[in-house]
């Protein structure tokens, strides 16, 4: 399997194990890039696993946007 599919792989996986949270992230367009840079993700409303989760998705998807990404991890 290409590195691409396991890490979106991994990251369903722990979709399956969030519980829904909060929405964190308020800016529409920020991309995960964005947020990755901005360090964000430090000061996150969400558990410390969840976050790193959601961190993990930006990681692998720099293009998505963040607000999206923290949906997928959260399933809010």
């Amino acid at each position: 399997m290409p590195r691409l599919s396991r890490a979106l792989l991994a990251a369903f996986a722990g979709l399956l194990l969030a519980a829904p949270a909060a929405a964190g992230i308020t800016d529409p367009q920020l991309s995960c890039a964005d947020y990755l840079k901005a360090g964000a993700h430090r000061k996150s409303e969400h558990s410390a696993a969840v976050a790193e989760k959601i961190r993990a998705f930006c990681a692998a998807n720099p293009k998505m946007k963040a607000v999206d990404a923290e949906m997928t991890m959260t399933g809010d």
